[in-house]
């Protein structure tokens, strides 16, 4: 019996999700997608540059990342740890081509905006290689300013510094902050066993989730002035909506639905993306 054309996209998926999730590639559209909504609520020109840089300079990153925390992964995800090595190695190599190739690019516009660009390769340096993960609460600072740098690529190429580019940046910096404190609560017998201080493993699950309502209680004052600002801020509000869902329906231990850090919390990058292409194609 051939399989219905539904059946066929359902296999297709399910054998995509995992790659697609374990090899990174989802979670590098979260800082290209961010790129690229910053670039429409500050009105600048689209530059494909400005978008590639982040998405490589992501996928380089987690390349690395995977490959010098393979015994931590070990424990908290041993599916990911499974995830061919020589693929790893192809997708680090292509990465840091193409990293390479769009900073070269923009550094042609300026040395600032190369500078910022070089930025989340400085900050995984010190997380990795220093292994200033280590340090409590500092490993969510750096991923977060990482993901920052993607909001100040933008005004640093077009040299056009507001207010409403620091709001951009801060609202983005605490929804990042949040989703990796989110993300350490499936690593807490990892992160234990490694020695890896995180808040979930001080303080436990259900105080974590207290301290990200707060978070997000602050993100949403920023969000709001953004939108009185700029209409066009509206764009964020399904993104935030996503974080404030899995925050409330983050797991109570580290045991957890696969899809649920897989697609629902590594996913919520694609809403921000869908929400800025609506907003960019009504406008």
């Amino acid at each position: 019996m051939h399989m219905s054309a539904g059946n066929k996209i359902g296999a297709i998926l399910a054998k995509a999700l995992p790659f697609l999730v374990d090899s990174t590639l989802i979670c590098a559209v979260g800082p290209s997608a961010i790129a690229f909504a910053t670039i429409i609520l500050t009105e600048n020109p689209f530059s494909w540059s400005l978008v590639a840089v982040p998405f490589f300079a992501c996928l380089f990153i987690y390349s690395m990342n995977r490959i010098t925390d393979r015994e931590e992964d070990a424990i908290n995800l041993p599916d990911r740890a499974r995830f061919p090595h020589r693929i790893r190695i192809i997708l680090l190599v292509v990465s840091c081509f193409f990293y390479v190739l769009f900073l070269m690019i923009v550094l042609q516009k300026n040395l600032l905006s190369f500078a910022v660009g070089l930025l989340p390769l400085v900050i995984a340096f010190l997380y990795s290689v220093l292994r200033l993960k280590r340090v409590f609460v500092l490993k969510n600072i750096l991923i977060a300013a990482a993901c920052g740098a993607s909001v100040l690529i933008v005004p640093a190429y077009y040299e056009n510094w507001t207010v409403i580019c620091g709001m951009i940046f801060l609202f983005f910096f605490l929804m990042v902050f949040i989703n990796t404190i989110i993300f350490d609560i499936k690593d807490i017998r990892g992160d234990s066993v490694c020695g890896i201080q995180t808040l979930p493993v001080l303080l436990g699950i259900r105080a974590t989730k207290y301290i990200c309502y707060i978070l997000l209680a602050a993100a949403f004052i920023v969000l709001l002035s953004l939108v009185s600002l700029n209409r066009d801020s509206i764009l964020l509000i399904p993104y935030a909506c996503i974080i404030v869902i899995y925050t409330h329906y983050a797991p109570e231990s580290e045991h957890s639905p696969s899809w649920y850090f897989g697609v629902l919390v590594d996913g919520e990058f694609l809403i921000l993306l869908l929400s800025s292409l609506c907003v960019m194609i009504l406008s």
